[in-house]
């Protein structure tokens, strides 16, 4: 071998032969390569739902080649065919190495890829929201082919074979994951194939320019196309041939599952759906047992159903049970794709992965119906070996094995075995819903929402996030949804709750701004909940008062909320510090408070100085207790809570103790012939509603009660009402005192009683005025009766009589005159007796304020008792009251003008 010659171009002209004649070919996009480098071998590896990978030997004269002049370059591979066609297969170097040289020869081993490998190299994590598997990979084709020039020119999207409709997904995650992975699993899920296929097939010459490669979308066995030779006839191959032809063929079968069963959880119906059941596969596997009794079955339990906006304004389809058919029945299609299959070998150089063709000169075969004699290909490995003299390929084999390039060439300068499967028969990729995902874990989000909103939840409490992997960049092709920090970023997600009931349980909505984490159900990305949030950097934990820090007041636990949009809240908070423990529930508004336990002021440091014991409801604004069936008041002791909290048996016992109390004075009262307390027996009545045995209430009655006394006190003023009676009854006394005036008004009566040291009603500055205004007055002495001034007159006055008594003997004076009588003497001791003319003293009468009141009467004449009444005078005085049993209304005045009073019932509520 001569090295002076300048590349191996030269080298192989010097020897005679024709490089562009050669079985196989390469074509480099760099065109320095092409004469730098002779491709001696390649074999070819390629796969529907796969791709294309190849493996070139390159022979050159040159060591010094870069590899990285390599790494990149688009490659045609040219085979040529018995027909002297040029076959073409074409990729990107994805691979290169530098084989060892002797001095005259270099080798170098290339791998060739189509250009999916290179999504393969770009790893990212984003989100769709809204888009069909087509969307989301046209969107990640045009963005690649923005910013991929290699990318660009060596693969197109072909779309043309895709004939059915595909679901509109709510939400669709990447997460770690290559674009690769990502459109792979998406067509996966959906059942479609992808094949690359070439551009052009067939160029009529090696300088032919390489055309980007096809990355074909098929749904549809239908739209598979046919080889251009149509048929290939099988011939064994100890036969020679002229034509290329199938050497041998072999049928293969594998036993699979008999039927699938699909199942998942439906949220909008709450229940788990499995339509259609279990479905059982059309294809026979067995002479010896139908697929019912083999009993293979593949049951699946899916990710949740997706749930689109409860409101419809997204345009994402609905789940529904067509989702689970489809699914069914693309597993099923799979396992009748496995379960028979045919390898085929021989020398065919211009077929495609993809393509079909029809069989012919097989002797079973042949016996078959027409559409059982045409072949899908499915794989296709392949080699083929440039014939070079036998120094070269000498130098080349020994080349070979100093690198342990392990390559068998052998004898055969070509062939190729091909997977191959009855037309007929549906082609969908392997798809298995627990290894074709990425592994999800758990992972921060941020909560978002439109502007101006706190909260932002659908009617199921969903929130949305903005996943903080997010990148601007990635989503300029929807506006920016995934990265613009609104309600735009995610699809609704569910929100973890501690309880969840049929409208109750607990509810804690995350808040705008807060960081969640996020977990997957079934590890699907697709399908994100929150299960919790999370406190990091300025993102405190819980200030409990709003104030403090940890790990100061680690000793508090609880929940505090905040006001929307302002600075109040709310909070649950347990303290457990020793020596103060206490609970607490708060509202900032009016610091409105109950405090229980150990009362301590609220923490900023470990501990705080003591307020007290027991509990505390407090506010700084209005306050209400209100139960509707009876309340209990009472500082009588029941140690660790261990009775009834209604027990009041000893307000009972006193009660009726004063009872019984009130009523022996009362018979005594009854006894000196005055009034009775007549309400003496509501006492007992009361004390009756309180039950011992059960602790509660009969009636809905407020009870105070204190084994040691209870007080009453206010700086202003103190109103006691009731609509019947008030009683008050003391084992000892009663005791009045007041600074200013003591009024007492009744009805109908007054009546006063004591039993031993009498009654006694003294001024020590003013008139006494004691009147009986429209009645008689009594005034009774067991013994005697004084009637004394001091310092002036006792004046005693009459409008008619005056009659003085003693048995009998009396003096009587009245408008005649004076009269006096008696049974025995009659005895005058005075210094001197002096009888004048006739004289007389003028004396006014007292008047009584008011002398005139109204009768109301029935439409029978009958007095009407017991009606609350309203008198309104000409000059707008109002008077109301209520009819005694006479129908008799309150004295009003004196020289009414009746037909000025307007006279009604008092409808109004006021006391």
């Amino acid at each position: 071998m001569n090295i002076l010659y300048k590349n191996i171009s030269d080298l192989l002209i010097g020897f005679g032969l024709n490089i562009h004649h050669r079985t196989i070919t390469a074509n480099f996009s760099n065109i320095e390569l092409n004469s730098q480098l002779f491709l001696n071998y390649f074999s070819l590896y390629h796969e529907i739902n796969e791709g294309v990978r190849a493996e070139l030997i390159c022979v050159s004269i040159s060591d010094s080649i870069p590899l990285k002049r390599l790494i990149g370059c688009q490659v045609a591979v040219d085979v040529r065919t018995e027909k002297n066609q040029l076959f073409r297969t074409t990729g990107i170097i994805t691979s290169a190495e530098l084989g060892k040289s002797d001095g005259a020869l270099t080798i170098y081993k290339i791998i060739l890829e189509d250009a999916t490998s290179l999504l393969r190299y770009n790893r990212n994590s984003r989100v769709f929201m809204n888009k069909s598997i087509i969307d989301v990979i046209k969107i990640i084709f045009h963005e690649w082919q923005q910013r991929s020039p290699l990318f660009a020119k060596s693969l197109a999207l072909d779309l043309r074979n895709l004939k059915k409709t595909y679901d509109i997904r709510p939400f669709i995650m990447q997460v770690d994951e290559s674009d690769y992975s990502l459109i792979t699993r998406l067509l996966r899920s959906e059942g479609v194939n992808w094949c690359i296929d070439e551009s052009q097939l067939f160029v009529l010459s090696h300088g032919h320019s390489i055309q980007a490669q096809k990355l074909k979308l098929i749904d549809h066995n239908g739209q598979f196309s046919q080889l251009d030779r149509r048929e290939i006839r099988y011939h064994p191959s100890s036969a020679v041939e002229a034509t290329d032809t199938i050497t041998n063929l072999i049928a293969k079968r594998r036993l699979q599952p008999t039927s699938v069963h699909v199942q998942r959880w439906q949220a909008d119906c709450l229940k788990q759906t499995d339509w259609p059941g279990s479905s059982l596969s059309n294809h026979r596997h067995s002479d010896y047992y139908d697929n019912y009794y083999l009993s293979l079955e593949q049951s699946w339990h899916l990710t949740p159903a997706w749930i689109t906006d409860l409101k419809g304004q997204d345009v994402a389809t609905k789940s529904s049970n067509t989702q689970l058919e489809k699914l069914n029945l693309h597993l099923t299609r799979y396992h009748d794709l496995q379960a028979k299959k045919f390898v085929a070998q021989g020398t065919v150089r211009d077929v495609q992965v993809g393509y079909y063709f029809e069989l012919n000169g097989h002797f079973e075969i042949d016996q078959h119906a027409f559409n059982e004699k045409q072949f899908l290909i499915l794989k296709k490995q392949s080699f083929h070996h440039n014939n070079l003299p036998k120094d070269f390929n000498e130098t080349i084999d020994k080349l070979l094995q100093i690198n342990q390039w392990n390559i068998d060439i052998g004898e055969e300068k070509q062939g190729c075995q091909l997977t191959l499967v009855r037309r007929h028969i549906p082609v969908v990729p392997e798809y298995n819903p627990q290894l074709h995902k990425p592994i999800a874990y758990p992972q921060h989000a941020r909560v978002v929402g439109p502007q101006n909103e706190s909260i932002y939840v659908d009617e199921w409490g969903r929130i949305k996030v903005r996943f903080l992997f997010s990148r601007i960049e990635n989503n300029s092709h929807d506006g920016g949804s995934g990265s613009n920090d609104n309600d735009t970023d995610s699809a609704f997600v569910d929100v973890l709750t501690t309880w969840a009931g049929e409208g109750f349980g607990s509810r804690f909505l995350p808040r705008i701004g807060e960081l969640v984490v996020v977990d997957f159900f079934n590890g699907d990305v697709d399908r994100p909940f929150v299960m919790g949030r999370i406190h990091e950097a300025e993102r405190y934990p819980t200030k409990f008062d709003v104030q403090g820090s940890l790990p100061d007041t680690r000793y508090l636990s609880g929940i505090r909320s905040s006001e929307i949009d302002a600075n109040g809240f709310n909070q649950l908070r347990f303290d457990d510090t020793q020596g103060q423990i206490s609970a607490q529930l708060q509202s900032s508004y009016a610091s409105s408070q109950i405090n229980l336990g150990q009362l301590s002021h609220p923490k900023a440091k470990e501990t705080s100085a003591d307020r007290g014991i027991g509990f505390e409801l407090r506010t700084d604004d209005y306050g209400a207790v209100r139960a509707g069936s009876g309340l209990l008041l009472t500082s009588y002791e029941q140690t660790a809570a261990n009775g009834d909290h209604l027990d009041a048996e000893e307000a009972k016992k006193q009660l009726n103790t004063n009872q019984a109390y009130s009523q022996s004075l009362n018979n005594i009262a009854k006894q000196h012939q005055t009034d009775e307390i007549e309400s003496v027996e509501q006492l007992k009545v009361f004390a009756e509603n309180i039950q011992q045995d059960i602790a509660k209430f009969n009636q809905a009655v407020l009870l105070l009660s204190s084994p040691k006394g209870i007080g009453l006190s206010t700086a202003s003023d103190i109103h006691l009402s009731a609509d019947t009676d008030i009683n008050q009854i003391a084992k000892g006394s009663v005791n009045i005192s007041t600074q200013k005036n003591f009024i007492t008004h009744a009805v109908e009566k007054v009546s006063l009683f004591a039993v031993k040291q009498g009654i006694r009603l003294i001024t020590a500055y003013g008139k006494v005025d004691i009147q009986a205004q429209t009645g008689e007055m009594d005034l009774v002495a067991d013994k005697t009766l004084k009637l004394t001034s001091k310092k002036k007159t006792i004046e005693i006055s009459a409008a008619e009589e005056i009659v003085l008594n003693v048995k009998g003997n009396y003096i009587k004076i009245n408008g005649e005159g004076i009269e006096q009588g008696t049974k025995g003497e009659s005895r005058v001791y005075t210094s001197k007796h002096s009888i004048l003319g006739p004289k007389s003293i003028d004396f006014t009468l007292p008047q009584d304020p008011f002398n005139e009141m109204f009768v109301l009467k029935d439409p029978k004449g009958q007095p009407v008792a017991g009606f609350a009444y309203k008198i309104v005078t000409g000059d707008g005085k109002v008077f109301k009251g209520v009819s005694n049993e006479k129908g008799e209304t309150i004295r009003l005045s004196s020289g009414f003008d009746v037909t000025q009073l307007e006279i009604s019932a008092d409808d109004s509520k006021e006391e």
